[in-house]
């Protein structure tokens, strides 16, 4: 192991260190990560949440500056958690693809991430492999190519004239260095010209060793050819994207372009020349972001109330919402010839200016991960999300693996869920195995050492061109009982996309902590002192519901700038009984509540493209919905780009209900954002939004006006 990789652990553990110290807590955010790959068709973009979704569709369908990625987030497999507008994801560097940055929009309503090029760029858009990633495949960006045949050989510059008798110091070592530049030039043209590509690499690598000189770019395009001539494709492709990241606006991008669009995509013969071989330097890179925003709320409500045929009306006007949310979002990577590491950190720290209520600081990811790049292994340490294998949620721990899943990889992981519930935190050990489409779990559970889950599993991906299928079967042997069982996937069908999902689970997911609802204590230790162990998990079972699910939807292109899409939903909720434990006062009393019925709701949605300007995006959709209440909304969005930076998105939401009782719900929410990107680093934007609520039920009328505004900074870096 290098001296390098052991400087780079040693950063990492004393990094996480510190961050957990400063930190209490961590936040339900739905992005997780993104990541670039780079395969034969162009730039795979894994974008990962930290939750189940299911991929709905996406518009504009294959060019523009702004994406639209519509999801539906699939609930009770992890937290419940509400998940938040605003959070934002960079892209990694890359020269190859215009940057870009992942936005969540719209949780409550239609839920999607908006992805926004620097640059207009070419793509196309699929669900990942398992339920929680999105892939975008971006074409590299197009440059001028050469008419004539690539050169077999560089071209070497003349050699400068020996600096002058009254050249400093440092001019006198800038010439020293390029004379030896150039030395190790010349020595790489002829190795190359001898079909000696080993001795080729070697010398190209000592000059890139060397401080920056005139031959340090030139170094960098040839000893991508060295590698490629040696037939270390994989390897030629590290170099030649570097080279693109470094120098994208110089004329020899072109040729790099060309020779990495002409690589197979076959990985390189390994043990070539791997000892004689001068290793690579360690790179490392830094990226991330700092944010800042404001919010700020304030409704007033009218109330009038109707007792004994007596009228009386009351208003009240009051700051509901003011508070600076600061976000921390900081990848370190690091990459030589046989490792690839990376150290994330994510925070949100909420500071509260109104009265009686306090701040927060949540850690999101604080993790240290190493994996090989030449043996199939990786190693992640902290805090993180879970990858499946029936770990319900993001947790404080150890993960890994070895091996290749197409033939059988094996997987470990140990730790304590973050999921704040009041309590003390569950603790689990499980495993895994790939191999091919599947894979199989054990997982293991304990709270305040009482089991609380003891499950099986096992999970099928299916991933071809447009169709994709997953599916996944959770079942404990402790409760003796299928804890979830889904199958989802899409289809190209019709001349568009038909996406579907069945779903039958336990709400919440199989746990004894379930038991704590209703109780007046959250220690499960509590309970015992005067409960068995199996009347605890009956009371467990007593306190969960089943909830079955299923879905189907169509979204097809129309004409050149539309798409029309839609779904049903039929959804049932089983209601619980009354529970109470004898002689355990500890326990309380869950009420009973009635099951849901069977709830139906269908939505409609249109979307356009370059209606007035290009770049603009125009969205309607409505949904009617049936069951505990009747309702319907209506739903209008506009996205246009100006000049120089300039966005603005407009919405406004109209929504009617009728619920069991007679009350009637009308709402109106109109909203608009403006944003202005400054050098593709400062990020500046403002909303305001006006909500109107009105409800009319048989005893009470209520009139909510609320005043929302907000505006924060971004800084990518």
């Amino acid at each position: 192991m290098s001296r390098n990789l052991f400087s780079w652990i040693y950063r990492s553990i004393s990094g996480l260190v510190l961050l957990f110290a400063a930190a209490c807590s961590a936040s339900a955010q739905p992005l997780d990560d993104v990541s670039l790959e780079f395969q034969d068709q162009g730039v795979v973009a894994t974008i990962r949440l930290t939750g189940p979704v299911r991929y709905v569709s996406h518009f504009p369908e294959s060019h523009g500056n702004t994406l639209e990625i519509f999801y539906e987030r699939v609930k009770g497999a992890t937290s419940d958690e509400p998940w938040v507008d605003g959070e934002v994801r960079n892209s990694p560097p890359s020269g190859l693809i215009p940057s870009f940055t992942v936005t969540t929009r719209d949780q409550k309503t239609k839920p999607k991430l908006v992805v926004e090029f620097a640059r207009e760029a070419e793509y196309s858009v699929a669900p990942g492999k398992d339920n929680r990633t999105l892939l975008v495949t971006i074409r590299p960006q197009k440059r001028p190519v050469s008419t004539g045949a690539l050169p077999l050989l560089p071209t070497i510059k003349p050699e400068a004239a020996a600096p002058a008798a009254t050249a400093t110091a440092e001019q006198t070592t800038i010439a020293e260095t390029n004379k030896q530049a150039r030395a190790l030039m010349v020595q790489g043209r002829d190795a190359l010209a001898a079909k000696n590509n080993e001795a080729a690499v070697e010398a190209f690598n000592k000059l890139l060793l060397l401080p920056p000189n005139d031959f340090t770019q030139d170094a960098q395009e040839w000893v991508g050819v060295a590698r490629e001539r040696a037939d270390q494709k994989e390897r030629a492709k590290i170099e030649y994207e570097l080279y693109l990241r470094l120098y994208r606006d110089d004329e020899g991008a072109a040729r790099v372009a060309q020779r990495l669009a002409g690589l197979s995509g076959q990985g390189a013969d390994q043990g070539i020349v791997e000892t004689a071989e001068k290793k690579q330097q360690a790179r490392w890179t830094t990226f991330g972001s700092l944010s800042s925003r404001y919010y700020y709320g304030k409704s007033k409500i009218e109330s009038t109330q109707v007792f004994n045929g007596v009228s009386e009306t009351t208003s009240t006007s009051l700051t509901d919402q003011s508070m600076l949310i600061t976000s921390v979002d900081a990848s370190e990577r690091y990459v030589s010839d046989e490792y690839d590491g990376r150290l994330v950190f994510r925070d949100v720290n909420t500071k509260n200016f109104l009265a009686n209520q306090s701040g927060q600081n949540r850690v999101y990811s604080a993790y240290g991960e190493i994996k090989g790049r030449t043996q199939d292994y990786l190693l992640r340490v902290g805090r993180q999300s879970s990858y499946g294998g029936g770990v319900l949620g993001r947790f404080d721990g150890l993960a890994g693996s070895y091996g290749n899943p197409e033939d059988m990889r094996y997987n470990a992981v140990a730790g304590s869920l973050a999921d704040y519930s009041q309590g003390s935190k569950p603790r689990f050990v499980g495993a895994s195995v790939d191999k091919g489409p599947f894979s199989f779990y054990g997982i293991n559970q304990t709270v305040d050492g009482t089991l609380d889950r003891r499950a099986l599993g096992t999970e099928w991906r299916y991933f071809e061109d447009k169709n994709t299928a997953y599916a996944l079967l959770d079942y404990d042997t402790y409760f003796r009982a299928v804890n979830a069982a889904q199958f989802m996937g899409t289809l190209g069908a019709l001349g568009g996309t038909v996406n579907f999902m069945v779903d039958h689970r336990k709400t919440p997911s199989l746990s004894i902590r379930t038991a704590l609802n209703g109780a007046t204590t959250s220690s499960i230790n509590d309970l015992l002192q005067t409960m068995s162990a199996s009347s605890l998990r009956d009371l467990a079972l007593a306190r969960t519901a089943t909830s079955n699910m299923g879905q189907l939807g169509l979204t097809v292109p129309w004409r050149d700038k539309w798409q029309v899409g839609g779904d049903v939903r039929l959804s049932n909720t089983t209601g619980l009984t009354a529970s109470s434990v004898p002689g355990t006062p500890a326990a309380g009393t869950q009420p009973a509540l009635p099951g849901r019925g069977t709830e139906k709701a269908v939505t409609l949605q249109l979307i356009g493209s370059g209606l007035y300007r290009e770049g603009d995006i125009w969205s309607a959709s409505t949904s009617f919905s049936s069951g505990v209440a009747t309702g319907n909304s209506i739903y209008f969005y506009n996205h246009s780009q100006f000049v120089s930076g300039w966005m603005m998105d407009a919405s406004l939401q109209l929504y009617n209900q009728k619920d069991q009782l007679g009350g009637t719900t009308k709402r109106t929410y109109p909203m608009v954002r403006g944003s202005y990107r400054l050098k593709e680093q400062i990020f500046l934007d403002v909303d305001g939004g006006l909500e109107l609520t009105n409800y009319s039920g048989p005893q009470v009328t209520t009139k909510t006006t609320r005043y929302s505004l907000s505006g924060g900074v971004r800084w990518d870096f």
